[in-house]
């Protein structure tokens, strides 16, 4: 099987599995601080969903090649950095919403800790498109210690000072 990762090529052995191959194919990208983004197996595009033991155990032999493309992380945050900024700013918006409903005295907590699931996606984002990997971002404390004070005002039901630390604390940081 002739088995390509960007311009490099190389021929599998002929008792290597898919499995091998793609750890593999792996190593070579991470070598070179890079991610694999695209695999085509023979005529048809592989994704995480596809990867399973049965795939993983086939013989190479049984297929002609594997093409494969890779990228840096900076490279990947770029190319989604127009979804990023959309996510950023559904979070916001839900975020003002939940502000909004906590100042009429709605104490249904349910969608607030639905949204918290996604505020962590956004600030774990925002962190790694803003800081070189393996370090935190003075913004990333900053919004850590007042989820810590919303957690505790949540946990006393304090929708007024929810409220307060999400209109005036943590959404502003999150849309910065």
């Amino acid at each position: 099987m002739n088995i390509q990762l960007d311009s490099e090529q190389w021929q599998a052995g002929s008792t290597a599995t898919l499995g091998d191959i793609l750890a593999d194919l792996s190593e070579r990208a991470h070598a070179r601080s890079r991610i694999v983004t695209t695999v085509m197996l023979d005529s048809r595009w592989i994704t995480d969903r596809d990867i399973d033991p049965h795939l993983l155990q086939q013989a190479s032999a049984n297929y002609r090649q594997l093409i494969a493309t890779s990228a840096t992380q900076q490279e990947i945050l770029e190319s989604a950095h127009g979804a990023i900024e959309r996510y950023r700013s559904v979070v916001v918006e839900e975020g003002t919403l939940l502000a909004n409903q906590f100042r009429m005295g709605v104490q249904d907590l349910s969608s607030f800790d639905a949204w918290l699931g996604k505020v962590a996606d956004a600030v774990e984002i925002i962190e790694n498109g803003q800081k070189p990997v393996g370090t935190r971002s003075q913004q990333g404390h900053a919004i850590a210690g007042w989820i810590e004070e919303l957690l505790a005002a949540r946990h006393i039901r304090d929708t007024v000072r929810m409220a307060d630390l999400l209109e005036y604390e943590i959404l502003p940081r999150i849309a910065a």
